[in-house]
């Protein structure tokens, strides 16, 4: 695999390194880092399974019709099963790890250029990602599925007529309206909790400047105790053990998707001491740092 020295994959780099039949014509469209649509059932998209973790560039989302697929987003985890959307937003650490062969359904995946100026847009940008998981009824389907197939149709067309992109973008917007809508009327117990919601998105932006729980408990405003409680409550991890995973998390793209050597990538994450980062490493996912890059070069 050809590492990158940012760890963030343009779609047409993950195509060329994690799919089997990159040069098939839906594949190669000349606009797949800016959009790409396919059916599971109709369309052939051999992606080299188990994928390892990565982010995108781009804002992506499944909607399964039929069978199942898991994928992980961040800390999260998601078994997704017939009318199940999961929207994720761009820059999150995402991968793949089981798709059966019964799968039907749609991935779509879009930049932020590509549909500039939606006012729906930042609803799912800001969202926790368990937010963004959508459990549809037959009802919601019924009027999910016939704009994405429309839009799967002008998309396989687009080669031909290149005009076709700004009709994807209207029926594209179309789309995201409505599942905001959908979204807005979800029932309240599907909220995530203010704090962990908060405390989430303070740990993905500033966990290189500090691992201290006090530290976001500060910026929170409350104390470290109300937080580690609150945080166990909604996710079974302290406080620290939450923080710690999104580091890790981090140091795992950052060895997979990067030729950084290792104390780069420690004072990249905030690390004075490559000892110390080599040894937080292994204590939290199992092996070394040089290990862990070895083991994602030989899949």
């Amino acid at each position: 695999m050809n590492k990158e020295n940012i760890p963030l994959l343009k779609p047409n780099i993950f195509k060329e390194n994690f799919i089997e039949n990159a040069k098939d014509n839906i594949l190669n469209s000349g606009k797949i880092d800016d959009f790409f649509i396919h059916s599971f059932k109709e369309d052939v998209v051999e992606l080299k399974l188990p994928l390892p973790l990565h982010k995108k560039t781009v804002h992506d989302f499944v909607l399964i019709l039929n069978g199942e697929m898991t994928k992980s987003v961040g800390l999260h985890t998601f078994d997704l099963k017939k009318n199940q959307l999961l929207f994720t937003p761009s820059n999150n650490i995402t991968t793949t790890a089981i798709k059966n062969q019964n799968l039907e359904g749609f991935y779509c995946h879009f930049s932020n250029d590509f549909l500039t100026g939606n006012p729906y847009l930042k609803l799912w940008n800001t969202n926790s990602t368990v937010s963004n998981l959508l459990s549809l009824t037959d009802e919601q389907v019924d009027i999910l599925k016939p704009l994405l197939y429309r839009i799967s149709v002008l998309f396989k067309d687009s080669c031909r007529k290149k005009s076709n992109y700004q009709l994807i973008q209207y029926y594209l917007s179309t789309f995201i309206a409505e599942i905001s809508i959908i979204s807005t009327e979800s029932l309240p117990e599907k909220k995530e909790h203010p704090i962990l919601k908060k405390f989430n998105q303070l740990v993905n932006n500033r966990f290189k400047e500090s691992r201290k729980v006090k530290f976001y408990a500060d910026l929170i405003h409350i104390s470290p105790n109300h937080l580690n409680k609150v945080i166990r409550t909604e996710t079974g991890k302290s406080a620290s053990d939450f923080i710690n995973q999104i580091c890790i998390l981090e140091a795992k793209v950052l060895l997979g998707q990067t030729t950084l050597n290792i104390m780069e990538i420690a004072t990249e994450l905030g690390f004075d001491d490559i000892s110390y980062f080599s040894r937080f490493f292994k204590k939290h996912s199992g092996v070394s740092p040089l290990n862990y890059r070895k083991m994602i070069d030989l899949s």
